[in-house]
């Protein structure tokens, strides 16, 4: 029984992973509001208030998975962008990795597109904190490349709130016009391709001339 399984436990852990996982497919799958917890007991093959013993709520397993897939990004630019040394590509690297549907290095899921944007509504809904800190991490990438000089003095904190903002955009965009049943390969790199063609764009106004 689940109340046997002690918190903090090797099987607690592997349980709430399995949990989570089960929980990731669904959401790609039919996105936020449609997804109950009922659906997710069934793909672990539980009883819906076991659950419960590990989440208080979808919100907080929701909420978990969300933070928990962030943080894993931001350690991913930080991982790979010690190679780089020119700022513009560390400023691509880390949007490239932001939009990722990746989760950690081996995890590709089959997301639908109407669940990708209402997923990503709900994030921007009530996870404003996470905007706010990937503006402010994206700030200091072009404060370095101000610092560098690669990059004219300017406000680094509106650039990057624009940058964001424009990927917000072009992201519905690119998905809302999607007709096959989950986003391909092929949306995915005409997605990248934009953002690489804005980035550049965005450069010419704040590279520094020399």
């Amino acid at each position: 029984m689940t109340s046997e399984v002690k918190k903090g436990s090797d099987n607690y852990e592997i349980k709430k992973e399995q949990i989570k996982e089960a929980a990731k497919d669904i959401f790609a799958y039919y996105g936020y509001h449609k997804t109950t917890l009922d659906d997710i007991a069934a793909k672990v093959g539980i009883k819906k208030n076991s659950i419960y013993y590990y989440f208080a709520s979808k919100e907080d397993l929701f909420n978990e998975i969300i933070l928990e897939i962030y943080n894993s990004k931001i350690s991913q630019y930080e991982s790979e962008s010690i190679t780089l040394n020119s700022t513009i590509e560390k400023v691509k690297l880390f949007l490239l990795i932001i939009i990722s549907q990746k989760y950690k290095e081996s995890k590709q899921y089959n997301i639908t597109p109407s669940a990708y944007l209402e997923i990503g509504r709900v994030i921007e809904e009530s996870y404003k904190e996470l905007f706010e800190n990937t503006k402010v991490l994206l700030s200091n990438v072009l404060k370095e490349g101000v610092k560098t000089g690669e990059f004219r003095k300017h406000d680094t904190d509106e650039t990057a709130k624009t940058i964001l903002e424009f990927i917000q955009a072009i992201e519905y965009f690119e998905y809302s016009k999607t007709t096959g049943k989950f986003i391909t390969q092929a949306d995915k790199k005409n997605l990248e391709t934009r953002i690489i063609n804005f980035v550049d764009l965005i450069h010419k106004g704040i590279q520094k001339v020399k």
